[in-house]
């Protein structure tokens, strides 16, 4: 049966190609839905994870790194590094302000300000911070305002200096861009943004370096006895709590995007069923003339559904692929992780699943069929 539906497909391989590729469309929609999911999720996870911590003290109460308003002591610097395997606690604030340019064209943007630990991971041009009023910006932010390496980048009358632009930093639709301490201060004391700077977190987090072989748990317990407004999580703690916002806020809307991604793909596969009966449907007439069960016809079309998804598989990944970078190309802001392997998977199962069900649905076609179809003209 195998050989036969084989021959079949390649026999008429025009039609093949065009049905597999009505196939890999259907397909390819959903990878895109499922990759802007995960690219979602992934820029949440990486928010902490690039920061490259031990360990991570926020505030007493806060659980996540991004969304969230976290405010430790200034003395608890001095406190945690006094603790016996502690190298250094590297300080890092999150400051949201706007960024806004021409006047008209508005973008919510967060400062991330670090001394000297915690900047961009990834450099994608230009140089990371060295002087005074540097600024290091995400690649959408680039894109978005036609801004390079050495343009001014002005926030609230307060002019910094683009000195390199990152990869792939941003988060929950919103770019990061990275200064030091001193610069923070002076645009906090220069810039009209501001009124009292009292009110303003000089210290939201403390990113910990330990020494080679320090027991985690045992720092955590050390650092929240002497620093009792503070908790204390590693990196992987955090990022997996900023995914579950990240699924909390965005998951019931992609879920049903996601859905009806696989209702078309289902109508699609289902049209193309139909349209390969009809087309077959002499030769359905003929086997069944010849005695072939019904049941034996109903597993040829399964399989013959099957065998065009496996080829359409890869072509959907290659169309999904292409989408992924069209939209990142044009707006880096978002990342489509197309091959994240869960979610490729499932999507790779779900077709076959959804493949197995359009080939029941022109089931009566063939039930009903006569075999004398085969002897009209």
């Amino acid at each position: 049966m195998i050989n036969l539906i084989w021959r079949q497909l390649i026999y008429d391989r025009y039609r093949t190609i065009l049905t597999c590729s009505a196939i890999a469309g259907a397909i390819a929609v959903i990878l895109l839905l499922e990759g802007f999911q995960s690219g979602l999720l992934v820029q949440l996870r990486n928010v902490a994870l690039n920061r490259g911590a031990d360990l991570i003290v926020a505030q007493k109460g806060v659980s996540n790194f991004v969304a969230s308003r976290s405010i430790l002591p200034q003395l608890s610097r001095i406190e945690i590094e006094s603790i016996s395997g502690v190298i250094e606690a590297h300080p890092i604030t999150m400051v949201p302000v706007i960024y806004e340019q021409s006047g008209y064209r508005k973008s919510p943007i967060f400062f991330v300000v670090f001394d000297t630990k915690g900047g961009p991971k990834k450099i994608k041009s230009g140089l990371r911070i060295s002087k005074p009023r540097d600024i290091v910006i995400d690649e959408s932010l680039s894109v978005l305002y036609d801004l390079g390496v050495g343009d001014p980048f002005i926030v609230a009358d307060f002019e910094f200096r683009v000195a390199g632009i990152a990869k792939q930093e941003s988060a929950l639709f919103t770019a990061f861009s990275f200064i030091n301490y001193d610069d923070m201060i002076d645009f906090f004391f220069d810039s009209d943004l501001v009124g009292d700077i009292s009110n303003l977190p000089l210290l939201s987090y403390l990113l910990v370096e330990l020494q080679t072989g320090m027991d985690h748990n045992d720092v955590i317990k050390a650092i929240e006895n002497v620093e009792p407004t503070a908790v204390v999580f590693t990196p992987q703690q955090l990022a997996n709590n900023d995914m579950k916002l990240g699924e909390t806020l965005f998951g019931p809307v992609m879920g049903v995007l996601i859905t009806a991604g696989y209702f078309i793909a289902l109508l699609v596969i289902a049209m193309i069923m139909f349209a390969s009966v009809h087309f077959q449907i002499r030769n359905f007439g003929i086997m069944k003339a010849l005695g072939f069960p019904k049941v034996l016809l109903i597993k040829g079309l399964i399989l013959e559904s099957l065998i065009m998804i496996l080829i359409a598989f890869p072509m959907a990944i290659i169309l999904a692929l292409f989408g992924a970078w069209i939209i990142e190309a044009q707006v880096p802001l978002y990342l489509v992780a197309v091959m994240e392997t869960i979610p490729l998977l499932r999507t790779f199962f779900a077709a076959l699943i959804l493949a197995v069900i359009g080939s029941y649905l022109p089931y009566r076609l063939i039930a009903n069929l006569d075999a004398a179809i085969v002897f009209r003209n």
